[in-house]
């Protein structure tokens, strides 16, 4: 997504496509496939060393449940992406882009994820109507992965049927905000619109789309410290012109160091998600996953 184009038609295309396809499927009485004895357990001997990898290196972090959003991976195919995920980046925690995996029903998803030791721990940008059973499926497909929250976009008379919905699965939604003129761009319109509702409806705070909003990250943790459901660590640093680029956490405007040290201190257990939206994916993820590590070790040794 372009960040000087917070309404890029071309993601807005994308994100309907892939949540239809993830919808498409019924709902009712879904098994995922079984596989064969041998499929199994070889996918049994698999998911255990990208579980064991992944576990050391989720010591790390302060023990922040750090993971990534797979739009950061959008390149790449969704099986090469999870792939990199556990064996290059060696994370466990996966927040789910909808137009990652067309044609992949729930189930399968979450069998991929398995098989390589991986966890769902969010899904979205996913839309928010007023009409209760246009949201349900939604949050069905939330129950099957056995995420924590849907990082979602609202409309602001969604907010009654998304009372119950968030009651009913015990699944969050997590107001993302999406950069200037987006209509969830400032930590006082959200914090307005949630505060007569469910504890389960609050925020993901998308750090680069508020600092170009002009919005303080750290403080929108504050704000919002008993309905912070998500985060997407991201950083952008401007260019002139209005312009911004993203960039390797700690390139740009994002104070990392207070932000981890605000994490660690509210000890966040939410879907904390790394987002990179430039080129080089895995190489930048890397530097933005060591940036975050070495800010989690000043804290400890503060």
């Amino acid at each position: 997504m372009n960040a000087n184009h917070p309404s890029d038609p071309s993601r807005r295309s994308i994100l309907r496509l892939g949540a239809a396809a993830a919808l498409a499927a019924p709902f009712a009485g879904m098994i995922a496939p079984a596989l064969a004895a041998d499929d199994q357990a070889g996918a049994k001997d698999a998911a255990d060393t990208a579980r064991s990898a992944s576990s050391a290196r989720s010591a790390e972090y302060g023990g922040l449940p750090m993971g990534i959003q797979s739009y950061t991976l959008r390149s790449l195919s969704f099986d090469k992406a999870l792939d990199t995920i556990a064996n290059e980046l060696k994370l466990k925690h996966v927040e789910l882009f909808p137009g990652h995996h067309p044609g992949l029903t729930p189930p399968k998803v979450k069998e991929k994820l398995q098989a390589r030791g991986l966890s769902a721990s969010a899904y979205g940008v996913v839309p928010f109507k007023k009409d209760i059973e246009a949201n349900r499926p939604h949050f069905e497909v939330g129950r099957v992965l056995g995420i924590k929250s849907l990082s979602c976009d609202p409309d602001p008379d969604a907010f009654d049927s998304l009372d119950k919905l968030v009651e009913e699965y015990q699944i969050a939604a997590a107001i993302h905000p999406h950069g200037p003129g987006h209509r969830w761009a400032l930590i006082k319109t959200m914090q307005d619109a949630v505060k007569d509702h469910h504890k389960l409806i609050g925020l993901c705070n998308d750090t680069g789309h508020l600092i170009r909003a002009g919005q303080d990250p750290v403080e929108a943790c504050h704000a919002f410290h008993d309905r912070l459901c998500g985060v997407h660590f991201k950083d952008f640093k401007k260019l002139g012109n209005g312009k911004w680029e993203d960039c390797v956490l700690g390139d740009g405007q994002l104070d990392v160091d207070a932000l981890t040290r605000t994490l660690l201190e509210m000890k966040f257990k939410g879907a904390l998600s790394l987002e990179y939206e430039g080129g080089d994916p895995v190489n930048a993820s890397k530097k933005c996953l060591d940036r975050v590590n070495q800010a989690a070790k000043k804290v400890r040794t503060a």
